[in-house]
């Protein structure tokens, strides 16, 4: 029996065929003859990706002319700035030469005889039979073929906030940095960021992203996914031909350590060890720490085998930090603040018995009885059907001794 297909699936199928291809090169040769260099190349590059591995010839063909395109746009934005540059140099030169001839008019008035320089005035009016204004060269911008982009007068690439906690963003200069298209130069990023030395060589990149590929189709790919990276993150800034962000030496990537680049994880790392070389400021580091873990390690890459062990390390010391803060604040009888920080290790680890335990603790210790009885119910049903075992002794006997008080209020 013919099963029809809904019209999602017919365009999602038609997105994957080939006739496919040359609608998206056409359009991206469309686009960089307009001038809109990043949205041609975004396509082009595109196309490339989903190029199959028999077409080696078309995909060199198309990579040459990608790079050619990046380059001609570099050295195209130079020239822009340089005009920019003639311009603002011509009319301070204009200014100066106005102030210059004002002056010189009163000293001629103060020193010299009206008729001291009729040569060299009746060669001025030879000169310039009309007395017309000199006019400075000025670019007639409004019929050049090239776009006339935003650029900085600074060239240097200005420092980014990285966050890989709950979700990852990049920021620069207080707003959010969109990254390239391409899911693999995303990953990528991600990756070196993720690293502990922030570089990695093509083959390692290779191996982890395209493991099944051919090295040369793999090579292909990662050239592109590089490009594409480099241009969304070097976007509007001016920079050498293959520097910026992320540079390359000897077939390792790595992140530009000329550039500064501030990471949660680096400043949650730094929290945790000052936390633990003492024990005064101890609670304040940790506190410090925890607000920056906003939710798990990179979870765009939560099945990606390279961020796993990254993630449980982190996860560990978050849940650590947790665990003394809500015993501090038990301690001191601040039930709410340790109720707070019980509450959150649940939130990232369902199943801690300890935590159940200790919410059952306080809710006794504040006259909750209700809800310390909801509490060894929810661990109870939660340890069961998550790891198929049943409440520790010591959690059973704060159940025991909350049962042994006074009637519970009427459960419905």
């Amino acid at each position: 029996m013919a099963i029809s297909k809904l019209p999602e699936q017919v365009v999602a199928e038609d997105l994957l065929e080939t006739p496919t291809r040359p609608f998206l090169l056409e359009q991206g040769l469309h686009f960089i003859q307009l001038g809109c260099y990043a949205e041609g190349l975004d396509l082009l590059t595109l196309a490339c990706e989903h190029l199959p591995p028999d077409q080696v010839h078309l995909a060199e063909l198309l990579d040459k002319f990608i790079q050619g395109s990046v380059e001609y746009q570099r050295v195209q934005q130079e020239f822009q700035k340089a005009c920019a540059r003639f311009v603002k140099a011509h009319s301070e030169q204009q200014a100066c030469v106005a102030a210059f001839s004002s002056r010189l008019s009163l000293l001629k008035t103060s020193f010299c005889p009206p008729d001291h320089f009729p040569c060299q005035l009746k060669v001025a009016e030879e000169m310039n039979p009309q007395n017309a204004p000199i006019q400075p060269f000025m670019a007639d911008q409004s019929t050049s073929p090239f776009p006339q982009p935003f650029m900085k007068e600074d060239a240097t690439l200005p420092e980014l906030f990285i966050t890989c906690f709950g979700r990852f963003e990049v920021k620069r200069l207080g707003a959010p940095l969109a990254l390239c298209s391409s899911r693999n130069g995303q990953r990528i990023f991600r990756y070196l960021v993720a690293t502990a030395e922030h570089c990695a060589t093509s083959d390692t990149l290779q191996a982890i992203f395209w493991p099944e590929d051919e090295p040369e189709v793999a090579q292909r790919k990662l050239h592109i996914a590089i490009c594409a990276l480099r241009r969304s993150l070097n976007s509007g800034y001016e920079h050498e031909a293959g520097s910026g962000y992320i540079v390359c030496k000897n077939s390792v990537y790595y992140l530009n350590k000329e550039i500064t680049m501030h990471l949660d994880v680096d400043n949650f790392l730094h929290y945790f060890q000052q936390g633990q070389r003492t024990s005064e400021g101890r609670v304040a580091f940790y506190e410090q720490a925890c607000s920056l873990y906003t939710g798990p390690f990179l979870p765009e890459d939560i099945y990606a085998d390279w961020s796993f062990l990254q993630r449980e390390q982190l996860s560990q010391k978050y849940l650590a930090m947790c665990r003394v803060l809500a015993h501090h604040y038990q301690k001191m009888n601040h039930y709410e603040e340790a109720a707070r920080w019980a509450t959150l290790i649940l939130k990232e680890d369902h199943c801690d018995e300890a935590a159940h335990r200790q919410l059952i603790q306080v809710f006794k210790a504040q006259g909750r009885r209700s809800e310390a009885f909801k509490q060894y119910q929810r661990c109870e049903r939660i340890l069961r059907d998550e790891l198929g075992v049943q409440p520790a002794p010591e959690t059973v006997r704060e159940f025991r001794t909350l049962v042994a008080g006074e009637p519970l209020p009427n459960q419905g």
